[in-house]
């Protein structure tokens, strides 16, 4: 990862997908989150470890062992604030909204190798915290980078989910972000975290960075109106 990163990387010390807010929500427990790794890598060749693509909070703070790093784009996907947040960026009294990568459009983020003899670990870990109550569906996904193309494992939103919510306008989407808070801080924290972390491996997102400008600088929003 880069040096100048290091500024908003976080070292939580609690463990992902656990504690009484996350099992209020859990559907899989934790030896059905091994067999659903173990069903994602059959038919796979994992001599070279596993790619893991990251577009939220696992472009600053992927917490897993890591051999390698490349920025890429995914095609077929975007990068939205569809899915609430009941643990770590809300309370279910007042949810947050967090990234899923939902249908259309492209999303630039980064991917990250595990080597071969850190699988079990490591993908464990990706899993406790990414599919603990199944709001996404774990899938492979071709991911471009300046030196080559890469098959990596990305975390798709479950359109299925309840918690699921694909129409929100953007108003509300930064009502949301302004005021919800959970075990892992500020939903404003969170997107400002992932557009100062898309910057500083030179990508993009338009729509977080209009987002953040109606958040943080509202006059210049009404000024366009």
């Amino acid at each position: 990862m880069k040096k100048d990163q290091k500024a908003i990387v976080e070292n939580n010390s609690f463990q992902w997908g656990s504690g009484e807010e996350a099992d209020s929500i859990r559907t899989l427990t934790s030896s059905e989150l091994t067999a659903s790794i173990k069903k994602m890598l059959v038919g796979h060749n994992l001599e070279n470890g596993v790619w893991v693509f990251g577009y939220g909070s696992l472009l600053w703070n992927p917490d897993f062992k890591i051999s390698e790093t490349r920025a890429g784009v995914v095609s077929g996907y975007h990068r939205r604030l569809c899915l609430k947040s009941m643990v770590y960026r809300g309370t279910p009294d007042y949810h947050g909204l967090v990234f899923g990568l939902d249908q259309g459009d492209s999303c630039q983020g980064i991917t990250y190798r595990i080597e071969q003899k850190n699988l079990k670990t490591e993908l464990q870990k990706v899993w406790e915290r990414e599919m603990f109550a199944e709001t996404y569906i774990p899938t492979w996904v071709c991911v471009e980078t300046d030196v080559g193309n890469v098959s990596a494992i990305t975390f798709v939103i479950n359109p299925q989910h309840e918690h699921y919510v694909p129409d929100l306008e953007l108003e509300e989407v930064a009502e949301r972000v302004i005021r919800a808070e959970g075990k892992c801080g500020t939903c404003h924290e969170y997107v400002q975290n992932t557009v100062k972390s898309l910057h500083q491996h030179g990508l993009r997102d338009p729509s977080l960075e209009q987002l953040l400008t109606l958040i943080e600088y509202p006059q210049i929003t009404n000024n366009l109106k």
